[in-house]
């Protein structure tokens, strides 16, 4: 009787850990915080012992990989970013003072997501070249792998 329990109550283990998590459809962007963040700031002890940059529980995107000061938008969600879909983007639409034309950016997540709720977004090298600059308006779409929008967010601005 014994063996026959532990078999039933193994089986209940595994079938619930089997379940799958239902695909987020949507998402809520609480807050964008905009502001410029210099390379220092992402600086971690451990980048001093391996040379690597350790993003810890954080999810960062850049237009210059390569280059980490920047004007950065730290996009607030309402549930996990862990929680998004496999292959999740984010498309930026941001006018700044150097041009009349809005520049345009795709980011896509990387497939491992930690557990947080924030997303940074950031313009760096030469897609934010000036440091005292502030954008005049923007727009943040997140989609997932087949292009349908999850969450959409926009500056006071982008409604004129």
């Amino acid at each position: 009787m014994r063996i026959l329990l532990l078999v039933l109550f193994s089986l209940l283990c595994i079938s619930c850990a089997s379940t799958k998590k239902p695909v987020l459809t949507s998402v809520t962007i609480l807050d964008i915080k905009p502001r410029y963040i210099e390379a220092e700031a992402f600086m971690r002890v451990g980048e001093y012992l391996t040379g690597k940059e350790n993003l810890g529980n954080r999810v960062i995107v850049r237009t210059d990989r390569n280059e980490r000061a920047g004007y950065y938008f730290v996009l607030i969600l309402d549930g996990q970013v862990r929680d998004l879909p496999a292959g999740t983007y984010i498309e930026g639409e941001i006018y700044s003072p150097e041009s009349l034309d809005a520049q345009e950016h795709t980011f896509k997540l990387p497939s491992k997501l930690p557990k947080n709720n924030e997303i940074f977004i950031g313009l760096t090298g030469e897609d934010w070249p000036n440091q005292s600059a502030t954008p005049a308006a923007w727009r943040f779409t997140i989609k997932n792998s087949n292009g349908e929008v999850l969450a959409t967010e926009k500056s006071y601005l982008w409604s004129f």
